[in-house]
């Protein structure tokens, strides 16, 4: 059943200086690698290079030494500093001629755009002979298909979403054609919680144990811990009952950690709750400055449960606005378990909703004390049945400390209305 060690090998070029020197972040090259591994490659390798003919020459003479597949972004536009394409020609052997059909393609994207078009926009309708054009509606840029002993070249637009419609649409299809993979199946169950060092102690035994063709990976983040499970077979039903098999066993030993499945974070998988209950949820913030509204509301549909939230910055604005008794913020300050209580309880008044969720801490990097060091943040969740609250320590670095803020009140939320919670 199993199939181990049998990919087919693919490395992924992306091109600009622009990559280079942090002008423009590749999320390219993640997008591609995560795609043709579902496809039943093994990505080999990830490599940008600048708009140099002879250092993208140089790196394709030397991928093409390994990989079955290599798929190359960027530098198809239509200004000077756009080799790409000439290279490749060079590369090939080709010559560099108009193709009738990219043409029109070019001519019907610029005209429903509004604009004349120009020579740069006919010159994007050249192509090297040698190539397979892969026609691109989304854009003036075609990608093209190259062969060459036994090594595929695909050569796509940096712009993403043109990219990411000619890989779904004809590069993997014609890929899946043209090769034989094995089945690739990944699960991803979502943690939170428990730290990755703790949780890998945790699951130790667990993982010992675990069927000897299943790959584990801990892939962290502020946010959660993501354990994939990953399998090459060439049965694809059993492969994933296998999976499930020790998916059951780790529930058994995390369960309350465990918020969901494949790629979804917190705010989702609290939405879902509040949904399921037809609860309302509304939050109050001081040092997440909106955070946590930003999330929730960022979910497609949380009009449903999200009624709003105030940005108490200020203790005006907390004595004012949400209540809090002015004696609670002058005897114990604005980061304390007192007054982030106060604050659950006048933010679900103010909002009459089921439940409120209350942040108040120090981001950093100043404001810090001995007793309340930079990352010290209380967290409350208010309902009908009373209001728990619990102290955090974080870090000193005030973004991250707004991540951890945020994340640890979704999940004291999620815990407390799946009765989970612990004071």
């Amino acid at each position: 059943m199993y199939i181990i060690n049998n990919y087919m090998k693919a490395d992924i070029i992306t091109i600009g200086d622009e990559l280079l020197i942090g002008q423009i972040t590749d999320t390219n090259s993640q997008w591609i690698g995560e795609k043709l591994n579902l496809a039943g490659f093994e990505i080999r390798q990830i490599t940008s290079v600048s708009d140099d003919k002879e250092h993208i020459i140089n790196t394709l003479d030397e991928v093409s030494k390994h990989a079955d597949v290599i798929v190359i972004t960027g530098g198809l536009g239509p200004t000077e500093d756009d080799l790409t394409k000439e290279t490749l020609a060079e590369y090939f052997n080709s010559e560099i001629k108009l193709n009738e059909d990219v043409l029109q393609d070019v001519k019907d994207f610029v005209y429903a755009k509004g604009f004349e078009l120009n020579e740069r926009n006919i010159k994007q309708a050249e192509v090297p002979d040698k190539c397979k054009v892969l026609r691109n509606k989304n854009g003036t840029a075609p990608g093209m298909w190259f062969e060459r002993d036994s090594t595929i070249f695909i050569s796509l637009p940096a712009v993403p979403f043109e990219m990411k419609e000619l890989m779904e649409r004809q590069v993997i299809p014609k890929l899946k054609e043209v090769t034989t993979n094995p089945n690739v199946i990944h699960k991803t169950v979502l943690t939170y919680g428990i730290p990755e060092s703790s949780l890998a102690e945790l699951l130790s035994d667990w993982e010992q144990n675990l069927n000897k063709n299943i790959k584990l990976a801990y892939l962290p983040s502020p946010e959660r811990i993501r354990l994939r499970f990953s399998m090459i077979c060439d049965d694809k039903v059993k492969c994933n009952a296998i999976i499930e098999e020790e998916i059951k066993k780790l529930k058994k030993i995390i369960g309350k950690s465990i918020f969901g499945y494949g790629d979804i974070f917190l705010e989702e998988a609290v939405g879902k709750i509040l949904k399921e209950k037809a609860a309302t949820l509304s939050v109050a913030e001081s040092c997440t400055a909106g955070n946590v509204s930003r999330l929730i509301a960022s979910i497609p549909g949380s009009s449903e449960y999200f009624k709003g939230g105030v940005v108490s910055y200020s203790n005006e604005i907390k004595n004012k606005q949400l209540k809090v008794p002015q004696n609670l913020l002058d005897n114990f300050g604005a980061v304390s378990k007192e007054v982030v209580k106060a604050m659950a309880i006048g933010q679900r008044k103010l909002f009459n909703t089921d439940y409120s969720v209350a942040i108040s801490g120090i981001a950093g990097p100043g404001g810090g004390t001995l007793e309340k060091p930079v990352g010290t943040t209380w967290i409350a969740v208010a309902s009908k049945d009373g209001v728990i609250s619990k102290k955090y320590t974080f870090g000193k670095r005030r973004l991250l400390n707004v991540r951890f803020a945020s994340a640890k009140a979704l999940d004291m939320l999620r815990k407390y209305i799946l009765g989970y919670y612990e004071d």
